[in-house]
């Protein structure tokens, strides 16, 4: 009797342990066999559906979000949010609908990538070179990447204290030699030309090193000062003396002139309706269902993300320089 009661107990420990080990992997065989059908097309093939705020008619009026970090390739399917080139996916499909008269681009972002940033820049200048009336509408924040892509529009209208401004570019590497040092730890490096390791946290930086980077963070800077003397018409000895790095609030932006209009998501959408000579329209969102296969894959990379509970391990992440028109303390 006594035996059996083992026979049970190690037959219960062993299933335990297959379903823990087989749960992940069965998962990801049912994450492949949902995926491998044409029920779900790619992010940037998509077709979104539109979800209705208000109005009616035929004619539509298409509110976008930016929000977060512009070019992030990561999004949470519970939240608004969603990836870069899911963003340009929905710009591409308000420039191809006739229905489509103005889109209201809500931007609630710090700013991001400075290629990201002028991706989506010319994404919303071709919404206008097709017929579109674009209206941009800040949120909470709105600041340097975030008003990069707001000049394309043709009208900006901000909240009295939305962040605005921090016009610049910045490149923010680490350095933990000290760190190094204490632990007795060294980096040894084997390179083809002296500036390939360029940027390296396990060292301080030359002054060739700094002068090269200083070099390639002013030749964006220029690109966003050419965009706002375009988008703004406001001269360029002005915009130079704007384009410090400070942030502004709504009030003080439209003093500046770097905004048009003191309002909210509201207004803005009626300013696009007045733009576009329309008295009433749909206004919508663009959006997705969320299906079993989003579920499984946010399920299976929350799982196989490891745990990092004081951060250090995202702080030590191996990556190189990184070019942003971002709000970064």
């Amino acid at each position: 009797m006594q035996q059996r009661g083992w026979l049970i107990a190690i037959s219960i420990i062993v299933g335990i342990l297959l379903v823990c080990v087989a749960l992940p992997f069965g998962t990801l065989l049912l994450m492949l066999a949902i995926g491998s059908g044409d029920s779900l097309p790619a992010s940037a093939d998509r077709v979104w559906q539109e979800r209705v705020i208000s109005g009616s008619g035929n004619n539509r009026v298409v509110v976008i979000d930016v929000a977060g970090v512009i070019g992030s390739s990561e999004a949470d399917i519970f939240s608004s949010q969603i990836t870069h080139q899911q963003l340009i996916s929905q710009i591409r499909q308000a420039r191809r609908d006739p229905n489509v008269k103005a889109v209201v681009i809500a931007v609630d972002s710090p700013g991001g990538g400075v290629v990201a940033s002028s991706e989506l820049h010319g994404e919303i200048t071709a919404l206008r070179e097709a017929g579109k009336w674009v209206v941009i509408s800040m949120g909470s924040v709105a600041a340097s990447g975030g008003y990069y892509i707001a000049t394309a529009g043709e009208r900006i209208y901000a909240h009295p204290d939305t962040l605005t401004g921090s016009l610049g570019v910045i490149i923010a590497t680490l350095n933990y030699e000290e760190a190094f040092e204490k632990l007795g730890l060294r980096q040894e490096v084997y390179k083809s030309g002296e500036f390939k390791d360029i940027g390296s946290p396990a060292r301080e930086a030359t002054p060739a090193e700094i002068a090269i980077i200083q070099a390639i963070g002013g030749e964006a800077y220029q690109g966003l000062v050419d965009v706002i003397v375009e988008g703004r018409q406001v001269p360029r000895e002005e915009v130079l003396a704007l384009a410090d790095g400070r942030l502004y609030t709504g009030r003080q932006a439209f003093e500046l002139n770097l905004i048009d209009e003191l309002g909210d998501l509201e207004d803005a959408i009626d300013g696009a309706k007045d733009l576009a000579g329309l008295s009433d329209a749909l206004v919508v969102r663009y959006g997705s269902a969320v299906t079993l296969r989003d579920l499984l894959v946010a399920n299976l990379a929350k799982n196989l993300q490891p745990a990092d509970p004081f951060g250090v391990r995202a702080v030590l992440r191996e990556s190189g320089p990184r070019l942003e028109y971002r709000l970064l303390p």
